[in-house]
């Protein structure tokens, strides 16, 4: 599963991007439940970026957008 998340520069809050993180659970629910821990680690070593994803969501790495 991939973890989409939906990031913005702390200084300029209108650039924004989406960023994969490939998590280790093969099921929706684990990715939901692992989601948290993941953004926290993220976000820990993305300080240029806004602490919190503005969107998030969980999807199979074939079914990108």
């Amino acid at each position: 599963m991939d973890l989409v998340l939906l990031v913005c520069l702390a200084a300029q809050p209108a650039d924004c991007r989406e960023e994969r993180l490939q998590m280790a659970a093969t099921a929706p629910t684990a990715c939901l439940l692992g989601a948290p821990a993941a953004i926290a680690e993220f976000s820990g070593d993305h300080p240029e970026l806004i602490p919190q994803p503005q969107r998030w969501r969980c999807e199979q790495p074939d079914r990108r957008r």
